[in-house]
């Protein structure tokens, strides 16, 4: 009679070494995740705050660059949160508009009455300066400004400047 034993199974010493390889694998594995998902986390508060201050920027550009003059009267310069008053003459009709800051939201007026808010529900305005500048010959103005937002935990911040020359008709 011939004693062959097989042995089944793992032995303690594989298990130990198949265990501490699987751990390895997936702490890198989750490690990867983690890193995509702060990635993705970055990409999406920066696509929050450059689409909702180009959307401000491109209205407010677009509003001075139409106006005939400045209020300077109900505008403030050179403060945060700053006010920005225009207006506009167009066949003998003029229109006023007024951008400003407040609780964080770039809101717009239009001849008085609230138009809405300009910027994103998701993003902060931390700050809105407004500049004006007077060659003599020609008004323009120099806008400053931070924008914020969140998603899932990460906050990102942004600053913007744009100068605009009156055109005027």
């Amino acid at each position: 009679m011939t004693n062959n034993k097989l042995t089944k199974g793992y032995s303690l010493a594989e298990m130990i070494i198949y265990i501490a390889i699987l751990s390895i694998v997936s702490i890198l594995v989750i490690n990867t995740v983690l890193s995509f998902t702060r990635g993705y986390r970055d990409v999406m508060a920066l696509r929050m705050i450059d689409h909702s201050s180009l959307d401000v920027m491109e209205r407010i550009t677009r509003d001075i660059r139409s106006a005939t003059q400045i209020d300077n009267v109900n505008s403030v310069f050179g403060t945060n949160p700053g006010v920005l008053m225009l207006v506009s003459t167009v066949n003998g009709v003029s229109t006023v508009t007024k951008f400003y800051l407040e609780k964080g939201i770039i809101k717009l007026d239009i001849n008085g009455s609230y138009f809405g808010p300009l910027t994103l529900f998701n993003t902060t305005v931390n700050s809105l300066v407004f500049t004006k500048l007077d060659s003599g010959i020609s008004n323009a103005v120099k806008i400053d400004m931070t924008v914020s937002s969140t998603a899932g935990g990460v906050t990102k911040t942004k600053t913007y400047h744009s100068t605009i020359v009156l055109r005027g008709i």
